[in-house]
């Protein structure tokens, strides 16, 4: 038997869960050894994987958006069959987001460094909460599975890989979640990632992605990941956080054309 060295550690309920669900080994995803429940909670054995971050301002490499194309693809329209344990986007999810969640970390950085960017942060925040277009999307919008957190820290590679994308791993399930396809796409991409994303589900599925649900998805997807993380980023970078309001209010805009034309 070939020897190799594997990480345990804590996981949550929905992790375990997403692991068991990932079904097809796909390279770019972690592997499921083995997993448990004993007093402290659930744990979970995967192996370890060589290298590094490559960093939460590295736009995560074009083969993580191809695995993450081949993943939704088998889960989209079958989101009934995926265990109870996963926490669904839902207006629940939304609410929490955007009265919680986001602004819990603008506060944090209001406290550490005081900026203007703060209380816009938390004047769309506010709007964001009760506009019914977020809600709308979610009832258009097709779910599947989703890791829920793709960003350039929870991708491994090693440093003699980074630019060539090359043996590279998109870890750490814990935000793993049922939602549209396009949240997971949206929260790091820029357009290399999202074509890659597109030139995987034609390749996988033999039909490209509907054009409206595309541009609706992106649309929604992008207010909302930059609305969610917003409070994080401004801990770190007001002039970032500053460009992500920009592109929320942008996106929620392009949302509401988006649903208009489909009545």
């Amino acid at each position: 038997m070939d020897e190799f060295d594997v990480v345990a550690k804590r996981a949550t309920a929905g992790e375990v869960a997403a692991l068991e669900c990932l079904g097809v080994v796909d390279p770019v995803f972690p592997r499921l050894i083995d997993s448990g429940l004993d007093e402290d909670g659930h744990w979970i054995v995967v192996p370890f994987e060589p290298g590094e971050p490559i960093g939460w301002t590295v736009e995560p490499p074009r083969a993580v958006y191809a695995a993450l194309a081949r993943v939704h693809l088998r889960h989209l329209g079958r989101t009934d069959e995926l265990p109870t344990e996963l926490p669904r986007v839902d207006d629940e999810f939304l609410r929490m987001t955007f009265t919680e969640f986001a602004p819990s970390g603008i506060r944090r950085a209001a406290r550490e460094a005081p900026h203007p960017v703060q209380d816009r942060a938390l004047e769309l925040l506010a709007r964001f909460a009760v506009d019914e277009r977020l809600r709308a999307g979610l009832d258009v919008l097709p779910a599947t599975l989703l890791h829920g957190d793709v960003h350039g820290d929870n991708v491994i590679a090693p440093a003699s890989e980074v630019a060539s994308g090359g043996s590279v791993r998109l870890i750490d399930w814990g935000s793993a979640r049922v939602g549209p396809a396009m949240l997971d796409v949206m929260l790091a991409a820029g357009p290399a990632g999202v074509a890659a994303y597109g030139e995987a589900w034609t390749s996988a599925s033999g039909t490209p992605m509907d054009a409206w649900e595309l541009a609706t998805g992106q649309a929604w997807a992008t207010a909302v990941s930059n609305a969610m993380f917003v409070g994080a980023v401004a801990e770190r970078s007001a002039e970032t956080a500053t460009l992500m309001l920009d592109e929320a209010e942008t996106a929620i805009d392009c949302l509401g054309r988006q649903l208009s034309r489909r009545r």
